[in-house]
């Protein structure tokens, strides 16, 4: 049964379809978006299409394909094949190693040219072989090695890796807690991201193109410890190494409004709104009051690039318009019946990304092994050379010959040089 299982495994078909099955579900999670890296709001639209798309999505698992059972499963498929392949290489690469070429080997070699010549003094037969580029030989096995490396890696952050997403304002400090975080998704058998210390959100410094497209985002960090602040910083397309994994960036961003909703019936509710862009040049969203309240909040972005100070309000019973009004920071907007609405403030706000990869470190590895195989595969070449001189009275025979396992035609001009160095004509 073991025989079978391994014969299946390694069967050129079942590998093809294998790497079909990865390729297949990978391309998937690039075309989709996936939780965890795109945006929520694109994540929930896959289920907007229809009760059919909506049930194919969970059925299989499309919102999160790279922790999915079907992706778990062919990369588990793959691992043992390329497992298989590796033990196998590995031990022909040792015979190959170990192997000594005869005279025999030499005699259907591409290049090979007899000729006389007259004998030195004390003169005697000599047989002399050499191999070169004999590292050739460990190319394929350890390029298929770094696969194996990637593939592993894959399967093990797939089930032990985690991703974590979370909003925060300018100012507003995000707790060691798994909690904290707005959402999470740890893969089968994972544990959820956290930090070891607070760590607060300084400060959001952004600049944009002419068209008012976004160029930079860098964010000011300062990990909370008992020695003090520590400050960091990170920027898009950049990561932070922390204590359970790395923090990045994305480019989700935009004015938050911190407001307040005081009414005579009840305390204060203070929120934060983080806005959307929802123009070219402006950002908006509504924040939930007490009861049927709502305020429907539109920052213009000023076009000279500089933080916004401005906010147009309109406070909303249903779809009626109760009050609305311009606010700027610290000022307030009366409600009929009593109470107001207050700005506090228009910090900017920005995502950011926890997530922890049990198996990078074994990812880059296998990069590194693929590409030297893939180097020594196709850069070196394992060339066997034969000189052999028999006495004949006063003259030699002298047999050369060259065989190079790749790119014969390449090393016709090699060939020719060893002729002409044992005292043969070209």
């Amino acid at each position: 049964m073991l025989r079978l299982v391994k014969r299946f495994l390694r069967h050129p078909a079942t590998i093809i379809g294998e790497v079909l099955a990865v390729t297949g579900i990978g391309a998937f999670g690039a075309i989709l978006p996936q939780a965890g890296t795109a945006p929520t709001m694109e994540v929930e639209r896959l289920r907007t299409h229809g009760a059919l798309i909506s049930t194919l999505v969970d059925a299989l698992a499309l919102d999160h394909v790279f922790t999915s059972p079907a992706f778990l499963l062919a990369l588990g498929m793959a691992t043992v094949s390329l497992a298989i392949v590796v033990v196998e290489q590995a031990r022909r690469l040792r015979a190959q190693w170990q192997l000594v070429p005869t005279e025999a080997h030499f005699r259907t070699a591409p290049f090979r040219r007899e000729f006389t010549r007259p004998a030195s003094t004390g003169a005697q037969a000599i047989t002399h072989i050499r191999t070169r580029g004999r590292l050739a030989l460990a190319g394929s096995p350890l390029f298929h090695i770094g696969l194996l490396c990637v593939v592993l890696a894959g399967a093990l952050q797939a089930l032990f890796g985690v991703q974590a997403m979370v909003d925060l304002y300018e100012g507003e400090v995000l707790p060691p807690t798994v909690e904290a975080w707005g959402a999470q998704w740890p893969g089968p058998l994972g544990e959820p991201f956290r930090l070891e210390s607070p760590l607060r959100l300084v400060s959001v410094e952004i600049t944009r193109y002419g068209s008012g497209d976004l160029r930079t985002l860098r964010l000011g960090l300062a990990e909370v410890t008992e020695n003090g602040d520590q400050m960091r910083e990170l920027g898009i397309n950049q990561e932070l190494s922390v204590a359970r994994g790395r923090l990045y960036a994305d480019n989700q961003h935009g004015p938050a409004a911190l407001v307040e909703w005081s009414l005579p019936a009840g305390p204060p509710q203070r929120t934060a709104a983080l806005l959307e862009k929802k123009e070219a040049a402006a950002f908006g969203a509504y924040s939930p009051g007490p009861g049927p309240l709502r305020a429907r909040i539109r920052v213009p972005m000023p076009a000279n690039g500089s933080r916004p100070g401005l906010a147009e309000v309109r406070i909303l019973d249903g779809s009626a318009t109760l009050a609305e009004g311009p606010l700027r920071p610290g000022e307030s907007l009366p409600l009929p019946g009593g109470g107001t609405f207050k700005l506090h403030g228009l910090p900017y706000w920005a995502r950011l990304h926890g997530n922890h990869d049990p198996a990078i470190g074994l990812a880059y590895l296998g990069f590194a092994l693929a590409l030297t195989g893939a180097a020594l595969t196709y850069g070196v070449t394992r060339v066997d050379e034969l000189v052999s001189v028999t006495p004949e009275g006063d003259q030699e025979r002298v047999v050369v010959a060259l065989r190079p396992h790749r790119f014969a035609p390449l090393f016709q001009e090699r060939f020719e040089r060893l002729v002409r160095d044992h005292g043969g004509e070209v």
